[in-house]
């Protein structure tokens, strides 16, 4: 009778643990969903200060009369290099914008040509269904889409960087923090050893992600020039940020450069130029140079990767699927040292191997 007792009681602990559980999930994704105005410029302001961070490491590298640069002035160079960068991306952003939405009747016109073109050809007379469903793709609504969405990204900047700023000011006083959050000294050492990997972890990312996607932008820059393609560094801003973004990111940062090939043209050949040069660029570069120069740091499995653009794309949108590898990092990070949850990071892991924070 006691052990029947007990079982009934062990399992209600168990359901009630998994029901919590699912609560606690299911009210975060509403929470950072409906709060997303605020978490958005936040997060992305932390990973602002990260990249300040490893710029100004590089400075500090630069030679400087008898030393290295000092520490506060390479923090301030860095700063003002890549919070004005934001905002120099987001008038590129703003001006390609109005320019691309003008120009797009020119190519709904050339899309239809091109059509017509192609059915006669195959001698195939062109049904009317598909001649309504043509009329009905609206390049102008496609290509102004596309830049909204990519200067949604960036139309935050003057709130990143008074985000960022504070960020700055407040990092001193972790330490202290730490100590007070966890007075017990093995507490204390194990968050201090989480706090320090993840730390290491999205530096290693977002070192090693900008540097591959600034030379992937910049390699596409000069391939489009070269071949004449529009809107030239616009196409190379949207590179640069949708490889940051796993796999679907990469097929759209080829596609749309691509696809605007295809219709500004009257020859095939700048098509395949722009089609197979960059497709050629995103594969050395995310499948040779940065699987070698990153290694096996993150140790996500490619499934985790594709969920986690799904899950945090739903959530917060194009800049959930820019900011998905990096969460999921941190979850991982955190999952990874706990007992209870530890066998979810081994899951998402992509070798299956528990790696404890040092």
């Amino acid at each position: 009778m006691i052990d029947s007792v007990r079982k009934r009681a062990s399992y209600l602990r168990r359901l009630l643990t998994v029901a919590l559980t699912l609560g606690i999930v299911i009210s975060t994704f509403h929470v950072l969903s409906q709060g997303q105005h605020f978490f958005v410029p936040f997060v992305m302001a932390v990973l602002a200060v990260y990249l300040v961070d490893i710029l100004s490491r590089l400075i500090r590298k630069i030679p400087f009369p008898g030393r290295s640069v000092p520490r506060t002035i390479s923090v301030v160079f860095a700063f003002a290099i890549i919070f004005g960068l934001g905002f120099v991306l987001t008038e590129i952003v703003a001006q390609n914008a109005r320019h691309v939405a003008a120009a797009a009747p020119k190519y709904q016109a050339r899309l239809a040509q091109l059509q017509t073109e192609m059915f006669s050809k195959l001698g195939i007379e062109e049904p009317p269904e598909l001649q309504q469903l043509v009329g009905t793709i609206d390049l102008r609504m496609v290509f102004a889409t596309v830049a909204k969405q990519v200067a949604s990204l960036l139309e935050d900047v003057t709130l990143i960087v008074i985000y960022g700023l504070f960020i700055m000011l407040e990092r001193r006083f972790v330490p202290i923090k730490v100590q007070a959050l966890f007075p017990d000294p093995e507490r204390r050492k194990n968050a201090i050893r989480i706090i320090r990997r993840i730390d290491r972890d999205i530096h290693t990312y977002l070192g090693v992600k900008t540097a591959v996607s600034f030379t992937s932008a910049v390699l596409a820059y000069i391939l489009m020039r070269i071949v004449g393609l529009d809107f030239a560094e616009f196409w190379a801003l949207l590179v640069f940020i949708l490889h940051f973004i796993p796999t679907i990111g990469v097929i759209l940062a080829t596609l749309l450069p691509t696809l605007l090939a295809a219709v500004q043209f009257d020859d095939l050949r700048p098509f395949l130029v722009i089609g197979i040069g960059i497709t050629a660029i995103a594969q050395l570069m995310g499948n040779v140079v940065e699987p070698n120069v990153m290694g096996e740091t993150l140790n996500l499995s490619p499934l985790t990767v594709i969920f986690s653009l799904i899950v945090w794309g739903s959530i917060w949108g194009i800049v959930g699927a820019f900011l998905c590898v990096p969460l999921t990092v941190i979850l991982v990070i955190i999952l990874s040292n706990f007992r209870a949850t530890r066998w979810v990071s081994i899951l998402l892991s992509k070798t299956g191997e528990f790696r404890p924070s040092e």
